[in-house]
This record gives structure tokens, sequence and C-alpha cells, in this order.
């Protein structure tokens, strides 16, 4: 039997986070006690309702706290850039859903988990640490019961594109970090570079990913607008999901112990490697089996369905027949049979009005309404594809 593991799962979905949340809320090895939602990628009560919508889609009942909307820091950024103001990419989730979050204080929520579970609730943060800090704040003996802290952020070696060892979850609220740091508590670190340069979704996997089952093609839609921009190989950023699966599979993952130092005003992280560090960073993912093990996870949850996207694409083919009077098809195929019908059509009306005029007259107006009729129709397609 598989090692369970008992988590609390702090996070703001967030594609990335999605991908991520996607696979554990349906993974029988995580044990999820509790979501907490923090202000990190989008607008906290988008994040919140997201987290709710995949609850409901999945049918759980894991409770939902809405954390701190205001962070430590002066810091006021999101990512919707990346992820669109909804927050899951191409896919745009319910306004209102049947799970709500609970009207709880998001410190003291966690703090009734790690008391009826001490020293065996792993702290996964996802996102910027607000809400963690704060419960640090509140409670201070929360850390003697919590058992470890994994986290997703941090670049302590640099990355290529950003060589300030700046992350957006520790720059968003650089002193929250700080006062998780300075918990002293045992800290996974899996830098957000591990996702983006060795555990990303290819192009190809995408398409498998996509085709596999109905969560496929619900990951698929989020990852729309999901792209990495600053890469030159195409890829889907596997940030959290890369993080997160260190949990029950660390032998995949290749880490090294350090202290980390933040600076609270830039959030720039730098790695002190020693034996003894208070971190373990992961440094390195063996790429071909991880993305092995995630696929077939992928395959084995073929048995859940989401009839919203059903749905959704019933509706917006209904929608482009009344708009086009056709059904969607290739533009060459759409071009061919709008043409034949209405030059058919024009020249026998054209025909039976004018049987009196000369010759020279009705085919000089036949070959111009023909020639007008099959102007517009082959507009026609060029739009529908616009729309698409």
């Amino acid at each position: 039997m598989k090692k369970t593991f008992k988590v609390i799962i702090d996070t703001d979905p967030g594609v990335d986070d999605t991908n991520a949340l996607v696979y554990v809320m349906n993974d029988p090895q995580f044990d999820i006690k509790l979501f907490t939602i923090s202000n990190g990628n989008i607008n906290l009560d988008k994040a919140t309702r997201n987290m709710c919508h995949l609850l409901d889609l999945f049918h759980k009942d894991t409770p939902v706290v809405k954390g701190l909307k205001k962070r430590f820091g002066g810091n006021t950024e999101d990512a919707t850039f990346l992820h669109t103001k909804e927050g899951l990419g191409g896919y745009v989730p319910p306004k209102t859903t049947v799970t709500q979050p609970q009207k709880k204080d998001v410190a003291d929520a966690m703090y009734e988990v790690l008391k009826a579970n001490p020293k065996e609730i792993t702290v996964i943060v996802l996102g910027p640490h607000t809400n963690f800090a704060y419960l640090l704040q509140k409670h201070p003996d929360a850390k003697d019961l919590v058992k470890d802290v994994l986290m997703m952020g941090g670049a302590p070696m640099g990355i290529a594109a950003n060589p300030n060892h700046n992350s957006f979850n520790i720059r968003t609220d650089a002193p929250a970090f700080k006062q998780t740091i300075d918990s002293a508590l045992p800290i996974t670190m899996c830098p957000s570079s591990i996702g983006r340069d060795e555990g990303y979704f290819s192009k190809e996997h995408v398409e498998e990913i996509k085709n596999t089952n109905d969560l496929g093609k619900f990951l698929d839609k989020t990852f729309e607008t999901y792209w990495e921009p600053e890469y030159n190989k195409t890829r889907i950023a596997t940030n959290d999901l890369s993080a997160i699966y260190y949990l029950p599979h660390p032998k995949l993952y290749k880490t090294k112990s350090a202290d980390i130092e933040v600076d609270i005003k830039t959030g720039k992280t730098t790695a002190h490697f020693k034996r003894k560090g208070q971190f373990k960073i992961v440094v390195g993912l063996k790429r071909k089996k991880f993305i092995k093990l995630m696929l077939e996870k992928l395959k084995n949850m073929s048995d859940i369905k989401i009839p919203e996207l059903y749905v959704a694409t019933a509706s917006k083919q209904k929608t482009q027949k009344k708009t086009t009077g056709t059904p969607v098809t290739k533009t060459t195929k759409s071009k061919t049979a709008a043409k034949a019908p209405t030059q058919k059509a024009s020249t026998k009306t054209k025909t039976q009005t004018q049987k009196s005029n000369e010759k020279t007259t009705k085919t000089s107006t036949t070959k111009t309404a023909a020639k007008k009729q099959t102007e517009t129709a082959e507009k026609k397609p060029q739009a529908q594809k616009s729309n698409k």
C-alpha cells in the first residue's frame, strides 16, 4: 500500500496551480485537510471561486478558507497577463459555485488542522507566503505542530531570464517569506526554474494530454494563454506540479542543502550551500521519468467526466450556426460550398424576372449578380475563422 501524505495546500489558482490541483485532488496519496487561498496570481475572490469550482467539478468536500487580501509587504503585483483575469487561461469558470469557502480566519483554520494532526502535516505553499506568515504570527506555537514545509518559488541560483534571483512568489511578499525562514522549520524549496526548464510539457505532450480524457481536455483549455513567453522551445511550465510531486516521489529529484537569505525589499533570494542547511533546494529532476509518471496518472483518471466541457462546446457550435447559417468547416470547403449554390440561385432568379430583356443584357446582369454574391460568400468563411 502506497504511503499517504497529510497536507494543507496554500494556493492561488492560477493555471499552474490548477494543473497541480487537478492531479493531487484525484490522487489517493494526498490526504488534503484544507485549502487556503493566497493573494497571488489573480484577484483573491476569483482565486477562491476557482478553487471552489474545482471542488464542484470533482465532487470533493475539502474545506476552503480565503486568506489575507493585504500582503505583509507593499507589493501589489499579479500575473493576470499570463493567467487571465479569471485565472484559468482559456477556460472560463462560472461566476458562482455550489461549494463556498468557510467563514473562518485563515490562521485559525490552519491552526485547527495542525492541532488535530500534530507533526503530521506538510504545509504546501504554492503562492506568496502571506497566509503562512500570518499563521506563525498569530499562533507562534504552530511551528511546533508543523511537520515540514514544501514550497514552490525562489530563484536562489538565478535563472537566465532573471539573473537577479527574483521570483514572483517571493518578491510579491518578501517580508512574509522572511518569517517562513525565521521559523527554523525544515523547508524544501522547488524553484520555478525546475518547472520551466526540466518538468515542462512540450507541445507534443500537451497534444497527448488533450487527447487522453476529460481532464486532459480541461487542462489543454487552461493552457491556451500559458505558453512560456521567454523560451525558444514551445513549452508549458509545470512549476507547482513539479514542486508538489516531490512529496511522494523524492527519488526523481536531486536536492542540495542550504540556508536561504532574502532581501525583503526586492525579494532576491540567495543560497548559502552547507551540509546541514535549513532548506533542501531542488536542483534537478529526472525529466523523462517525471513526464511518464504524469501522463500515466492522467490516464488513470479517465473515469472522471467534466460535462461542462461538452456544454461549452455545444453552445459554441450552436452560436456559430446561428451567426453564419452553416456549420463550422474548413475554409477551403466553406468557400466551395458557398460559391456554387449562390451562383445558381442568383442566375435562376435573374432569368425568371428578365425574360423579355435582350440576351446581352440578361447575360451581363447575371454575371454581375453572380460575381457580387460569390464575393460575399467568399468573405463569410474568413469571418468564421476570425471568430473561432
